[in-house]
């Protein structure tokens, strides 16, 4: 294949996913405006559910029809993500169907389904039930569970686990398959698969429903402008970007359904499920599906409590005597000196280092002093935020550094200025060494987008075969409670220092 141009990259990573001006074909879209209450825009498959021609429903009162068809709703929701779902609340002569009202800044989304009905209960579908504390074990057990109970909710073919690294990339913790061959389970996927755009959208959005990705969409009309015009983010109905089609063909999946999970208001994973087949699932039960991951949100943050009430706990242990010493007259950097394997435990870095207004100290396992101060260089230069972290340096550092400085490959980097030492700035490191070792990516990570054989436009790659990346240069990856206890250090030192 032919090398993509990294623009080509870029205009794909700004499609317009929620401005298509289109629909998936399983159900019917109204869009009724905020200030008139007209219907401003219409599917073009309006009278297949609700028996009138979309001209005609076009600039009809909305709330006139909404009050002779659907009596019993009182309010429309009017804060972004408070939906309202109706099932099997309307029948205008064409078949039971299911509504979903969405509010936007604009107006609101009515949408229409057909009912699917339901032989069972899909709230009898249960995660499984564990005691507190719950341990690595007990969560590993409750990610399998969670694929489990979706899988059994949906009959999707193949249920992931899918959570999000800090670059993005995405790997697969849990996986259930009903069919299919091969598994995913523990590779990488690139963040290119997922881009910004489509991961702002999950953040907002609580699942994404594609039952026939090869389906034609459906147009939305209006008699005021272009349709791309209308903001679909909490549309269920939005049509399916042609990037994000092709990706799913070259995976050999017709239907996808993703659910998105939210840990303190960021986008942590995916619950995603693929079908080879053609394949929709009621409303009622992507709900379902949507209870079921905030079940699991609730129990991992009860994980991540605990790990942090711990992590607390040990970085005060640590400092308690740092304080005291400094009270009593001591240097801080003897202080610090005394204490740094505790803290070095605390944050899983051998060495470290400690500059007060740019004099430095070294601790732990021994570091070039040239290599540390060219980190310290650096970082004044190009940290932004005052808790800071790299576990791969970039090239214009490294080549700062002094022969024999390789050791450092992974740094986390606090900043503070020190009151009662007449406000001088403080930095503080965190070192780690290489770590080298083996990623192994669903496909080659490098290779997210490949020309077509005619040249003209992007496709998404094509193999998702196991492919091993060894990594040089990279430390362990600082992870989150890494991230809360170097949060956690500069709030205690800013109390006292």
């Amino acid at each position: 294949m032919t090398d993509v141009d990294p623009s080509q990259v870029l205009e794909c990573e700004r499609e317009r996913l929620a401005n298509s001006g289109l629909i998936q074909s399983y159900g019917v879209l109204l869009f009724m405006d905020k200030q008139s209450g007209a219907f401003r825009y219409v599917s073009a498959n309006a009278a297949s559910l609700l028996g009138e021609d979309p001209q005609t429903l076009l600039g009809q009162d909305g709330r006139d029809w909404l009050d002779r068809y659907l009596p019993e709703l009182v309010d429309l929701p009017t804060s972004a993500g408070k939906r309202i779902h109706l099932l099997g609340a309307l029948d205008l002569g064409c078949g039971e169907l299911d509504v979903l009202i969405s509010p936007t800044s604009a107006g609101w989304h009515l949408e229409f389904e057909p009912t699917i009905p339901d032989e069972s209960d899909p709230s009898a579908h249960r995660l499984l039930a564990l005691r507190p504390p719950i341990d690595t074990e007990k969560l590993r057990q409750l990610q399998q569970s969670l694929v489990e109970v979706v899988s059994a909710v949906t009959g999707y073919d193949r249920v992931m686990l899918y959570q999000f690294h800090p670059d993005w990339s995405g790997e697969v913790l849990a996986e259930t398959v009903r069919l299919s061959t091969g598994t995913y389970l523990g590779l990488r996927f690139p963040a290119s698969d997922i881009p910004a755009i489509a991961r702002g959208l999950y953040a907002q959005t609580p699942y994404r429903h594609i039952p026939d990705a090869a389906a034609a969409p459906i147009a939305l009309v209006s008699r005021n402008g272009d349709a791309t015009a209308l903001e679909q983010t909490w549309s269920d109905l939005r049509s399916v970007s042609a990037v994000h089609a092709q990706y799913l063909h070259n995976m050999n999946v017709r239907s996808s359904f993703s659910v998105s999970i939210s840990v303190e208001g960021k986008l942590w994973g995916l619950i995603a499920c693929h079908h080879p087949e053609p394949k929709l699932i009621s409303l009622q039960r992507r709900q379902r599906c949507k209870e079921l991951a905030a079940e699991f949100v609730e129990s991992l943050q009860t994980v991540r409590k605990t790990a942090r009430r711990a992590i607390y706990e040990a970085l005060t242990a640590c400092l308690a005597p740092i304080k005291a010493n400094v009270a009593l007259g001591m240097a801080l950097p003897e202080a610090v000196a005394r204490e740094f394997p505790t803290l070095a435990q605390v944050f899983g870095a051998p060495s470290g280092a400690l500059f007060i207004d740019n004099a430095p100290s070294l601790f732990g396992e021994p570091q070039d002093p040239g290599t540390v101060q060219a980190l310290h260089q650096w970082c004044l230069r190009n940290q932004g935020e005052a808790v800071f972290a790299l576990d791969h340096l970039p090239e214009a550092l490294v080549q700062a550094l002094q022969p024999g400085g390789d050791q450092v490959h992974g740094v986390l980097s606090v900043s503070l200025r020190a009151k009662r030492l007449g406000n001088v700035p403080v930095n503080i490191y965190l070192l780690r060494p290489e770590e080298a070792g083996e990623i192994a990516w669903a496909g080659n990570p490098e290779k997210p987008l490949e020309l077509t054989p005619d040249g003209q436009r992007l496709s998404p790659r094509h193999s998702f075969e196991k492919w091993v990346q060894v990594r040089h240069g990279y430390s362990r990856a600082w992870d989150e409670e890494s991230l809360f206890a170097a949060t956690q250090l500069r709030e205690q030192l800013l109390t006292w220092l």
